[in-house]
């Protein structure tokens, strides 16, 4: 059985009269990619910021690893390592004084700063100062502080934010190393190819609330249980053969057939279509988390209208 390192329950932030995170229930085991999803506004950094213990909860219970989280307690804090979405540092200190800085005041013994600013690029930079830093080699020395103490558990809101399309690329290949060695990841993003690409499991927020949760293969299945593949022929290919040899909808396009299927359904429908012999191309298009995303959150919005 899977160990939980986060527990959410009956979750919710309240400003003056606005609830912005509403009524929040949330397991998040050991070893997982999360990742919360959802536009601006949406709730995503108020609950990341509830779950470090950067604010109070309203109301609602959050632990890490049994541990109940509250502002300034700092046994919760020793759990994890967190990467806010804008890092303040001190503009005069270089990368490395600002590394060691973060690792005396966490009490780091094990001095691995060099080694963290080889893994975000920076060995180069080290003497330079962070007040002359772009915003996307502030992103990376931020991230370099949260890797510093190898926390179990890494929580990062909007991490790739700034970051060119190169360390986007790296940053994603040190989430999945770091994942691979142990690590907990939970992070927030807007960006849905980087959450398609890294996450286990994802949890779609929207006006506060989490209004979908789960592997990405099952939302798919749970909203659109649908695979479309386009073929091609070589020449002619009469549509009502088509449609009499392969019991599956079939929808002529200039160039091409889409036929449309279940998951389920996928391989046998390929099988069936192999018996054409003059098939030029085959292309699978299944649903992304775009449309899964896009579904949702129209689904959503009709009923509250």
């Amino acid at each position: 059985m899977t160990n939980p390192i986060v527990s959410m329950t009956n979750v919710k932030k309240i400003y003056g009269k606005k609830e912005v995170v509403k009524n929040i229930n949330l397991t998040i085991n050991q070893g997982e990619i999360f990742a919360l999803l959802g536009h601006n506004g949406a709730g995503k950094s108020t609950l990341i910021k509830m779950l470090t213990g950067l604010i109070q909860n309203s109301s609602g219970q959050i632990s890490i690893n049994g541990i109940d989280v509250a502002p300034f307690q700092k046994e919760a804090k020793q759990q994890f390592s967190y990467l806010p979405e804008i890092m303040a540092l001190y503009p005069h200190l270089t990368a490395k004084e600002t590394l060691h800085f973060f690792a005396e005041l966490q009490n780091i013994q094990e001095k691995n700063e060099d080694e963290v600013l080889e893994v975000v690029g920076l060995s180069e930079y080290k003497h330079q100062k962070v007040g002359d830093f772009s915003k996307g080699m502030t992103q990376r020395i931020g991230f370099a502080i949260a890797l510093l103490p190898k926390s179990p558990l890494l929580i990062l809101d909007e991490p790739t934010s700034g970051l060119d399309p190169f360390w986007a690329i790296q940053f994603k290949n040190v989430i999945k190393h770091l994942n691979q060695e142990g690590t907990t990841i939970i992070f927030a993003s807007h960006i849905l190819s980087e959450v398609e690409d890294l996450a286990d499991r994802v949890g779609i927020m929207s006006d506060g609330e989490l209004v979908a949760l789960g592997c990405i293969q099952d939302l798919k299945r749970n909203v659109k249980d649908e695979v479309k593949i386009k073929v091609s022929f070589k020449g002619f290919q009469d549509e009502a053969e088509l449609t009499r040899k392969l019991n599956y909808h079939i929808e002529a396009k200039k160039d091409s057939y889409i036929l449309s299927c279940r998951y389920d359904e996928k391989l046998a429908a390929l099988k069936a279509l192999s018996a054409f012999e003059n098939i030029k191309d085959i292309e699978i298009k299944e649903i992304t988390l775009e449309d899964i995303y896009q579904e949702i959150l129209t689904k959503r919005y009709a009923v509250n209208a």
